[in-house]
């Protein structure tokens, strides 16, 4: 069984559940999302980072552009470009996400989505949503409409807490550089922690293996866009990683995720190939390539990591 297998199994059946995403059904211009944080989404280092809340960014995102979208359509996301502020985040606590549509062109929408964690912003995030024919399931749209509401739940409610958690990751010890701290996540000798855990991702030598689960799809019965979000900036984080000195500190400041293909969620493994495009004394930039196992490109992102 690997690790995505496992975890479907035991805390959620979909992305919003397992990442304790809940709100109301979209509405137009703006929808409020909100997460409940836990230490389950952790990385390695125990710091909750962008692959931790990318699937409220990516669920926030769409929603007022389905708002105004026709039964016979439905959305997808295009590309998600991440600008964060470094606010460190507490591993347990509540984030809030405000998605307004800012233009409708017809095919596509454009949504700028706010994060919070009380009155401090954490990032503020563009994303490009596209109508598609494939359409949501009646059940699913029902919900999202409101229309199910006097038989049934009316959008998801925020958890009081995750459905399951994990136990915190050691300390790392401040003399290793972080190539031998990813290194010994390769091979084995420290863990990769609880997030990538969740997400079925087991660092490499040049980036990631990606092991999908059938929680993972979306209402189109592809992969949710926030889950591809987080497997793409888990490679990009560990990739920074190994360019710190001993004792140095990094941080995941910006992330741009493109959306070539719908990633399907049935296939056993995918790989994230990382390269660095270049390695500065503050900022080390990152490409990201995510493919399918017939070597498919699906997916593209580029991160910024800062040095602290």
């Amino acid at each position: 069984m690997t690790r995505a297998d496992s975890a479907s199994l035991t805390i959620g059946d979909d992305p919003l559940t397992v990442f304790g995403v809940g709100g109301e059904p979209p509405t137009a211009p703006a929808t409020r999302m909100r997460q409940r944080l836990g230490g389950l989404l952790v990385d390695h280092r125990g710091r909750i980072d962008i692959a931790a809340w990318a699937v409220l960014v990516d669920s926030a995102a769409g929603a007022p552009f389905v708002a105004q979208t026709p039964a016979d359509q439905g959305v997808v996301q295009a590309s998600l470009v991440f600008a964060t502020t470094g606010l460190g985040l507490a591993p347990e606590g509540v984030l809030d996400a405000v998605a307004t549509l800012r233009h409708d062109g017809g095919s596509f929408g454009l949504t700028s989505i706010d994060v919070a964690a009380g009155d401090d912003l954490v990032a503020t995030v563009l994303a490009r949503s596209a109508r598609t024919g494939r359409v949501f399931d009646d059940v699913l749209r029902e919900r999202l409409s409101g229309a199910a509401a006097a038989d049934g739940p009316r959008g998801w409610p925020v958890p009081a807490r995750l459905a399951a958690d994990a136990t915190p990751p050691p300390a790392i010890d401040p003399v290793l550089t972080g190539e031998q701290i990813v290194a010994a996540i390769v091979d084995g000798r420290m863990a990769a922690g609880p997030v990538a855990d969740v997400l079925g991702l087991t660092p490499t030598a040049g980036g990631a293996l990606f092991r999908p689960a059938p929680w993972m799809a979306n209402a189109l019965g592809s992969m949710h866009g926030g889950v591809v979000a987080a497997v793409v900036a888990q490679a990009c984080s560990w990739a920074g990683q190994s360019r710190t000195g001993a004792g140095q500190d990094y941080r995941l400041a910006d992330l741009s995720v493109d959306f070539f293909r719908s990633p399907p969620v049935d296939v056993d493994e995918m790989t994230i190939a990382t390269r660095f495009v270049r390695v500065g004394r503050r900022v080390v930039s990152i490409a990201a390539d995510l493919r399918a196992p017939d070597d498919t490109l699906v997916v593209q992102g580029s991160a910024a990591v800062h040095l602290t």
